[in-house]
């Protein structure tokens, strides 16, 4: 067999994966990709408030691993929310938990309504997408592939206890078809919609979402006054199959998801920050003093 000589070196389309970055959004999204002026935005607030470093560990965009650790934090990491905003976390659900709960019961945090209300007046898609056909009242909203293929994550039960109530699919925009093919097979063909529809257009316009603790659908679905169910295994039965928003699903479960889940948006230790607010720097720092007493490593 011929060989093939390369002319020159093969340059990666993109070496360090960040928020903003055209090649990186390309590689996870595809033909779904977000509009530029959102990652052109977005690129520019992560200028603003990201720093490369933080006690001698690095920020890491849009990755999710779970160290279990109680006081060690192993990187920081961070991801594009709802709309214009970052959402840092650490790689431990433990710590996020910890966290997140302290703010949800904490009585001196006050719900900053005006802050809350311009959170709910920046949703809108998060991928370039079609316009919608038709209107559902009930509405599933799953994720992508790589979770649908996960032992122990979506609960496919309650996805069919769900249908039987008169829900519909909404593909995750990034599906593959051959699990499309397979949800109609295993659905019908009428319960699951085209994954390219606009999801924000569904959630608008339904009375029920049901969703996954790694979709933003279920926090807006909330602010909206949707009813809100979850199609996923328990947070203990998917023990390796944590999800991306799952501290902040498990702090406000049990509690008035609403007002608890503003608190979150209003504190400004959470490391929830948008690219409207002045004091983005201050939040930042602010969420990096949660913790002082831990030992932060690179590993």
């Amino acid at each position: 067999m011929p060989s093939i000589k390369v002319k020159g070196k093969l340059e990666a389309l993109t070496i360090n994966e960040s928020l903003g970055d055209i090649p990186t959004h390309f590689m996870k999204s595809g033909s779904c990709y977000r509009p530029t002026s959102d990652l052109e935005g977005l690129e520019e607030f992560k200028e603003r408030i990201i720093p490369k470093q933080y006690r001698g560990s690095p920020f890491q965009y849009d990755i999710w691993f779970n160290t279990n650790t109680l006081n060690t934090v192993h990187k920081w990491l961070y991801t594009d929310f709802l709309g214009n905003g970052i959402l840092v976390k650490t790689p431990s659900i433990k710590i996020n938990d910890k966290l997140m709960i302290s703010i949800v019961d904490n009585p001196d945090v006050k719900i900053d309504y005006d802050r809350c209300n311009k959170i709910i007046n920046n949703f809108h898609n998060k991928y370039t997408l079609t316009g919608n056909q038709k209107y559902y009242d009930k509405v599933i909203f799953l994720p992508g592939s790589n979770l649908l293929s996960k032992g122990k994550c979506v609960h496919w039960g309650r996805v069919r206890r769900a249908i039987e109530e008169g829900f519909v699919i909404k593909p995750h925009p990034i599906t593959q078809k051959i699990w499309v093919a397979k949800m109609k097979k295993d659905f019908g063909d009428e319960n699951v919609l085209d994954p390219k529809e606009g999801g924000f257009e569904l959630l608008a316009n339904c009375t029920h979402c049901a969703t996954m603790p790694n979709s933003e659908m279920g926090m807006m679905a909330l602010m909206l006054d949707k009813q809100l169910s979850m199609v996923s295994h328990t947070k203990e039965d998917r023990e390796k199959a944590l999800l991306t928003y799952e501290s902040i699903y498990f702090a406000i479960a049990n509690t008035n998801a609403k007002e608890s889940l503003m608190k979150l948006f209003s504190a400004r230790n959470s490391g929830i920050i948008f690219n409207f607010d002045e004091d983005a720097e201050t939040r930042m720092e602010m969420f990096l003093n949660n913790f002082w007493g831990m030992k932060v490593i690179n590993g």
